[in-house]
């Protein structure tokens, strides 16, 4: 196996903010250079600051502009709302910047454009770059914006919707795209007051729980709770929720002080901070000169520890501490608690993403909530709930979000997507899985899209973040597995390290803890990802590059095994670019024509290979074409044929011309075109056996060439077709049998085409064995329904459903017998369910011959069931077909199932008027269906012409007589005479010959 390195890097969804600052160049023309210089690094500090204290982090500077991107290094699932906030912070910030400098000074303003979208990490040289065509849309959206305004993209404005507000879009033209991309402006925060944030739906017991405590607390007493959740599962906007009811309280006055963690900041008492700081309508960011003032507006408030708080924030990382700050930040909290401590309704502090609380602010709540007089509701909510926590809280009972059940989850789609279809809605309730975050991803994606077949990408990001708790070596492991769709073993992930030049010590020790962590499941020596839905995120987040080594690597070890899955060999290869190898296992599957998974492949390998392997690429072409055929996809497989036809003309390619006429020949036989069959066949087999095609190529035309003749009404003919086969060097008895076992059918001979199928070896090509046991068993059926044997009907139809779905119209006949079968135990339940299927597989059918053989069978099916209204129904639509394309043996059928339907209804002359129809047909000479003659000639005598009434009842009689004699066995007998009705039939002409009137 070749070892090969893999690049560092990864694909994944992050938001990209480019931020340009206005009136530089007035700046400039009145500034010292140094005064310049000094106040770029202060702007642009203090900006990158507030990014990475919103956990990006600057990519770039270029001039006096900025590029920061949320989500790497460091993933999270609202990325786009950490860009929004910075970019709001920076708005809030603007002139105060250029406090201290001369008052005429220009305003100073940013323009900013913020869009989330695909970027790929790496590196170059030893720098971290982030590249992908989200950059220039980001700057596109700069660059649109008027100073002061912040521009987003359609894919920024869908994640934050609930949390901001935005203004009417506007159309901008990007280089690169097509289309426009749409752009909004945003407005600011959705307020809360009394301003819905968006769908709200389910958890209402939760919610009202935590409002009852809430109106009963005392704030002499800490009370509370802690909110956990899965990532996505709709925290942030229970809290909202729950925030906006509080709000529209009667009388409600007190404060509600937000803040939110963040990991990494290294800002001291950080999350007080800025508790205090949102109290203030300000930021930590502000000049220190306003935050005293505001700090003066607290009633009580004293000069010490308003010096010790601006201390605070002026204190950069490295300085030393100073013990005083704690009781400073404690006189403030106390100061603010004391202006409402007669309010109606407690204060309210509310942390998110808790779990991140930095310490020295955690030590805070744990001084304060001891000591201080009036003690605020706390609200807390994050994905865990540590210890650490627990300690300082131990009045915060933990409330864990359920997933939303069926009825909320369709509640919380239809709100999102009002119109969606039925099946669309079904399956955004099924992935979502109750996650309100992946409902709402997946809502918005099929509104956009119509369908769900990508991963929206904050789900991806969901699944990315999680994995941060590994080390690197750990996720890139787990990442490289995602490349397997199914399952594998300790020693496919050691070989995959191997060849990627990674350590394969770690594998054992890591498996065990993916599977204790529930991302793996394990069964037996395999492993397979737990949810396909993080397999595919982490797959979306491997480069391209990647892949095609990881595919290839999976590829070769499947290739040192003993025989290895075909179709996921073949797709290994494929995603590895490895064409050449993917087709020839492809073209070398004795199964191919039926194995319909390899249709989504075929263009892609054809449009690889048709300059660098023409011949392959000819056989792929031809391969599809068979594909279509066996469908049931016939108009396609004539497209296909007439790109095979011309190449074969161009190049005079026996091969190319021998499989087109063969298809030709199968497409005739299939639409009753029987002279055709014999003029294509002839060919189809002279060019084959030029070509030296496969003996099996060989007798497969041969068995059309024998099945037209059959239906010429020429079996001696038929004999010798099958017959000569056995002259070919390489004989395939079981498709000699099967064809063999057709003649017998068709020529009335039922117990010796049941004999023939049952003593029919199976075929010696292993790999064949599903397409020869489903039609085997399709042939069986046909069998079983002349034989009138539904005691054995039922099971073989239920071994036929089974054995795959190689053709739809097998598939729809299968279940109308079945319910047959069923309706004649008294199990009406279940009869209706198989009818119900044997429907929906017609509906499917996408041709028309494959399309009337179901209707036929399924109105027989009905009428033998006594739904005589349905039974008509599809005979009319089955008849229509059947004259417009000249298909007389079906059709025939189809015919007398009406005449039948409109002689019980009593009108005679609608029974009339279909067995004209049916008389015609006997006017070809070829063969119709034996029981349905018989048919013909009882409603002839009965409904005909007077002169010839006696004669066609005596035909009648005598061909009843007949198939006595073919089906054999007494209960065959009673039921061709009970369950199809023809002894009726037989003892209506009895009592014409007993009354001496002939037969």
């Amino acid at each position: 196996m070749i070892k090969t390195s893999i690049k560092v890097g990864e694909r994944r969804n992050a938001t990209i903010l480019f931020a340009d600052m206005t009136g530089f160049t007035a700046l400039s023309e009145k500034m010292d250079p140094e005064e310049i210089d000094a106040l770029m690094n202060r702007v642009f500090g203090t900006f990158e600051t507030i990014i990475k204290d919103n956990g990006g982090f600057v990519e770039k500077y270029i001039g006096d502009a900025l590029v920061a991107v949320f989500g790497v290094p460091e993933i999270h699932e609202d990325d786009p709302v950490r860009a929004l906030d910075s970019a709001i912070e920076f708005g809030r910030l603007g002139s105060s910047l250029l406090a201290g400098l001369p008052g005429d000074l220009p305003e100073l303003k940013f323009r900013i454009g913020i869009h989330t979208g695909l970027i790929t990490t790496g590196t170059r040289g030893d720098y971290d770059v982030v590249t992908g065509h989200a950059m220039a849309v980001a700057q596109r959206l700069q660059g649109a914006a008027v100073p002061g305004e912040v521009l987003v993209s359609d894919t920024v404005k869908e994640h934050c919707d609930s949390e901001y507000r935005f203004g009417e879009p506007q159309l901008l033209t990007v280089k690169g795209k097509k289309e426009p991309i749409q752009a909004w402006s945003l407005k600011g925060e959705v307020s809360g007051g009394g301003e819905e944030s968006g769908v709200y739906i389910g958890r209402q017991e939760i919610l009202d729980d935590i409002l009852r405590l809430y109106i009963k607390d005392d704030n002499r007493v800490v009370t509370g709770r802690y909110i956990v959740s899965e990532p996505g599962m709709g925290k942030t906007r229970f809290v909202n929720a729950l925030l906006e009811r509080i709000r529209r309280f009667p009388d409600f006055q007190a404060p509600i002080l937000k803040a939110k963690a963040q990991r990494y900041r290294s800002a001291r008492y950080a999350v007080v901070s800025d508790i205090i700081t949102e109290y203030l309508g300000l930021s930590v960011y502000e000049p220190p000169d306003s935050i005293r003032a505001a700090l003066r507006g607290i009633r009580g408030m004293a000069e010490g520890p308003i010096d010790g708080f601006l201390r605070l924030l002026a204190m950069k990382e490295g300085d030393a501490d100073d013990p005083d700050i704690v009781l400073s930040l404690f006189a403030i909290f106390q100061a603010i608690m004391e202006q409402y401590s007669n309010a109606l309704y407690s204060c309210l502090v509310y942390i998110d993403n808790a779990q991140d609380l930095d310490g020295l602010s955690l030590e805070f709540f744990q001084y304060y909530l001891k000591n201080g007089r009036i003690k605020p509701f706390v609200l807390m909510a994050g994905r865990e709930y540590p210890r650490r926590l627990r300690e300082v809280f131990p009045d915060l009972k933990l409330v864990k979000l359920r997933p939303l059940n069926g009825d909320e989850a369709r509640q919380l789609a239809l709100a999102l997507f009002p119109d969606c279809p039925t099946p669309l809605l079904d399956m955004i309730v099924n992935q979502g899985m109750g996650n309100p975050l992946f409902i709402k991803e997946y809502a918005q994606y099929a509104r956009k899209n119509k369908d769900l077949n990508s991963l929206p990408d904050t789900i991806q990001n969901i699944f990315l973040t999680s994995l941060d708790r590994y080390e690197p070596a750990n996720r890139d492991l787990i990442k490289k597995l995602s490349a397997y769709a199914h399952q594998f073993s300790a020693d496919d992930a050691r070989k995959v390290q191997e060849a990627t030049n990674s350590p394969a010590t770690i594998v054992d020790k890591a498996l065990r803890r993916f599977v204790e962590d529930g991302i793996l499941a394990r069964n037996g020596n395999f492993y397979s990802f737990s949810q396909d839905i993080f397999r595919k995120s982490l797959y979306a987040s491997l480069l391209n590059h990647n892949k095609r080594i990881i595919h290839g690597a999976i590829a070769d070890i499947m290739l040192m095994g003993q025989k290895p899955h075909r179709l996921r060999l073949i797709l290994h290869l494929l995603r590895a670019e490895r064409w050449a190898e993917a087709a020839t296992i492809m073209l070398n599957d004795t199964a191919r024509t039926y194995t319909y998974e390899y249709l989504a492949h075929i263009d892609l390998l054809y449009r690889n290979l048709s300059k660098a392997a023409p011949d392959e690429a000819i056989q792929l072409l031809i391969l599809r074409a068979s594909l279509f055929f066996n469908a049931g996809r016939v108009d396609e497989a004539e497209q296909e044929l007439k790109r095979i036809m011309q190449a074969a003309l161009a190049q005079e390619d026996a091969a190319c011309m021998g499989f087109a006429y063969h298809l030709i020949c199968a497409i005739n036989t299939m639409s009753y075109s029987f002279q055709k069959v014999r003029f294509t066949g002839q060919k189809a087999l002279q060019y084959s056996r030029r070509a030296q095609h496969p003996s099996r190529a060989i007798q497969g035309i041969s068995h059309y060439l024998a099945l037209a003749e059959m239906h010429r009404n020429n079996f001696a003919e038929a004999w010798t077709i099958i017959e000569d086969t056995k002259q070919l060097a390489e004989f395939d008895n079981f498709q000699y049998g099967q064809t063999l076992s057709e003649y017998y059918l068709l020529s009335g001979d039922y117990q010796q085409a049941m004999r023939t199928i049952d003593g029919n070896a199976t075929p010696s090509d292993k790999n064949y064995q599903p397409v020869a046991t489903f039609y085997g068993l399709n042939l069986r059926l046909k069998v079983l329904w002349q034989l009138c044997d539904y005691k054995a009907l039922g099971p073989a139809a239920k071994r036929l459903l089974d054995a795959g779905e190689l053709s739809r119209s097998s598939i729809s006949q299968a279940h109308a017998m079945l319910a047959v079968c069923q309706h004649l135990a008294a199990d009406h339940k279940s009869a209706g369910e198989s009818f119900s299927q044997a429907e929906f597989h017609t509906e499917q059918i996408r041709n028309d011959f494959d399309r009337l053989d179901a209707l036929r069978t399924l109105s027989q099916c009905l009428l033998l069931a006594d739904d005589a209204n349905k039974a008509e129904k599809f005979a009319l639509e089955a008849l229509a077909l059947g004259l417009r394309h000249s298909c007389f043996y079906p059709t025939f059928t189809v015919c007398l199932s009406l005449v039948r339907t409109m002689v019980a209804k009593g009108d005679l002359e609608a029974a009339r008027f279909y067995l004209q129809e049916a008389a015609w047909f006997f006017t070809t000479g070829l063969l119709l269906p034996y029981k349905d003659v018989i048919l013909y000639y009882y409603y002839a005598g009965s409904l005909g012409s007077a002169d010839n009434a006696a004669r066609n009842r005596q035909i009648a009689k005598n061909l009843i007589d007949d198939e006595l004699g073919r089906l054999k066995q007494p209960e065959l007998i009673n039921n061709f005479l009970t369950v199809r009705g023809y002894g009726e039939i037989q003892h209506a002409l009895e009592q014409l010959e007993d009354n001496h009137e002939p037969a």
